[in-house]
């Protein structure tokens, strides 16, 4: 009876010890698994605040400047000499109003400033489309499968080059895109500190492309 009491007494200890362990393992995997899912947060955080930074950057363009974001939506500041000659401060922003309410809400003022002669719009486009009619100037921003198909063509060496998006513009202004630029056509300089953003001089006819 004192051996079956004894070996009764060790497996009691023993099954105290297993769910001592178990209890420590479920302990340490809830812990990993906090660990894991702040990082997440942590990750999704950061990346939509670097993005928050990137579209605003574009608001102290001291040239027009288009800026690409990674939903498709396109953000633009146009920079402009403002000739009192032609217009006056509140003919101007009629005149902008109304063609912004023609686009049937695909476009969007975000900011309008005039300051030492100089005039800055901010808008915002649902689509490179509404980007191209609203300033009737060429205008693609898609993946170069998609504007293959549009009839978009590009050179050899462009397809190549790996990437997956491009952008084309028939007007002199900076391109600023989500991802690093890898290649450029027509006259293009992609910025000495910014690799997303390129300075495109484009003449008449002429177009200039950038591919990321």
């Amino acid at each position: 009876m004192a051996r079956s009491g004894n070996s009764y007494n060790r497996n009691r200890k023993r099954k105290k010890k297993r769910k001592s362990r178990n209890k420590g393992i479920a302990a340490r995997l809830i812990f990993v698994g906090i660990i894991l899912v702040l990082i997440v947060l942590l990750f999704v955080g950061l990346t939509k605040l670097l993005a928050s930074l990137s579209e605003n950057i574009i608001s102290d363009a001291e040239v027009t400047t288009v800026t690409v974001l990674r939903n498709g939506k396109i953000k633009q500041t146009i920079v402009e000499d403002f000739n009192p000659g032609f217009y006056d401060e509140g003919s101007l922003e009629d005149e902008i109003e109304k063609r912004i309410e023609a686009s049937d809400g695909r476009v969007e003022s975000e900011g309008f400033s005039l300051s030492d002669g100089v005039a800055k719009l901010d808008l915002k486009y649902d689509s490179d489309d509404d980007m191209a009619v609203f300033n009737d100037q060429v205008f693609y921003a898609d993946t170069i499968d998609n504007l293959l198909d549009q009839g978009v063509s590009f050179d050899s060496e462009a397809i190549k080059a790996g990437g997956s998006h491009a952008v084309i513009v028939s007007e002199t202004m900076d391109v600023r895109c989500p991802k690093k630029i890898i290649y450029t056509g027509g006259t293009v300089e992609i910025d000495e500190k910014d690799p997303k953003l390129a300075h495109c001089t484009v003449e008449s006819g002429d177009l200039a492309f950038v591919i990321y």
